[in-house]
């Protein structure tokens, strides 16, 4: 097993963004599930960080990407979203769970890229 120079966030919505995606779209409600047990969740590689806080300052310069690609996971009618996508929306309805620590158990065999 060998480490990566990467680290992971795991990205998860929570009940506030749920109920968000619920007032949207009525004919199809979602059943909100916990994040912590939810197979729903996204993982993304970000550079190395060294502390908790620079893991907060990562987040607050690059959460406008993250969110978009969570609303786009939900509704794909960029017309829908709300207008103020801010910091502080974004944590009222995202889970983001750093992890510093990425393993790599299969290191021989590359790793690929879908455009």
């Amino acid at each position: 097993m060998e480490t990566i120079n990467r680290d992971a966030i795991i990205v998860s919505a929570k009940k506030s963004l749920i109920n968000w995606v619920n007032s949207i779209d009525r004919e199809h409600p979602i059943e909100f599930r916990d994040p912590l047990t939810s197979d729903e969740s996204t993982i993304y590689l970000i550079e190395e960080l060294n502390t908790e806080e620079d893991f907060k300052e990562w987040l607050s310069e690059n959460y406008t990407e993250i969110f978009e690609e969570v609303l786009l996971g939900w509704i794909t009618d960029e017309s829908l979203w709300p207008q103020q996508r801010t910091f502080e929306l974004f944590n009222e309805w995202v889970l983001v769970s750093w992890q510093s620590m990425v393993v790599d158990l299969n290191p021989d065999v590359s790793l690929e890229y879908d455009e």
